[in-house]
């Protein structure tokens, strides 16, 4: 958190919801988890929270074009890419090295590429 921004128990509880689901996550499934493992907290408190947590660059925000965004923390695991079953809904972390394709992108297009997201879309093995 960014100095001048309190470390809160609405916090604490939010940043040990994201670590313990280990996986990018919903506002809503926070929620779910505070709700179920501590007490009745505001949906909307975990909203201003969530986005705080990312102006401070505590979270990264995920789209998976679900409609939603999903919350994990930075830094957790170090650079990472997602695969997103289309069929359940599952997600798992994938590390990969993607240094020639940035060397490529910046060979043929001059482009400096200052951060990227890689998400992979289809169905684990449960759902082919």
């Amino acid at each position: 958190m960014k100095i001048g921004q309190r470390y809160t128990e609405v916090r604490k509880k939010i940043f040990t919801a994201i670590e313990k689901m280990d996986k990018p996550v919903s506002a809503q499934e926070i929620y779910d988890y505070i709700k179920q493992n501590y007490e009745e907290v505001d949906l909307a408190s975990i909203y201003r929270n969530l986005e705080l947590m990312n102006k401070s660059d505590a979270v990264n925000v995920i789209l998976f074009g679900e409609g939603k965004k999903r919350y994990e923390l930075k830094n957790m695991k170090g650079h990472h890419h997602h695969l997103f079953c289309e069929g359940c809904g599952d997600i798992k972390d994938i590390e990969m090295k993607e240094e020639n394709l940035i060397k490529n992108v910046k060979n043929k297009e001059g482009f400096v590429i200052k951060k990227h997201n890689l998400e992979f879309f289809g169905l684990c093995p449960n759902c082919q």
